[in-house]
């Protein structure tokens, strides 16, 4: 399964456990959209992906 982050802030510890567990099994991306602005890139990352988790 695909599965896409967006960051909005620092991950605390909750969120990075979290993010662990899905890696082992998943493919995981992040994107930290306080920096990433490249939004033809991220339309393609939400249309390509099973989950899209925003934190």
């Amino acid at each position: 399964m695909k599965i896409l982050y967006f960051i909005k802030q620092d991950p605390d510890e909750t969120l990075t456990t979290i993010m662990d567990e899905h890696k082992k099994n998943n493919e995981v991306t992040v994107v930290d959209i306080r920096t990433d602005k490249n939004y033809d890139k991220i339309i393609d990352l939400i249309a390509s992906s099973d989950k899209v988790i925003s934190w």
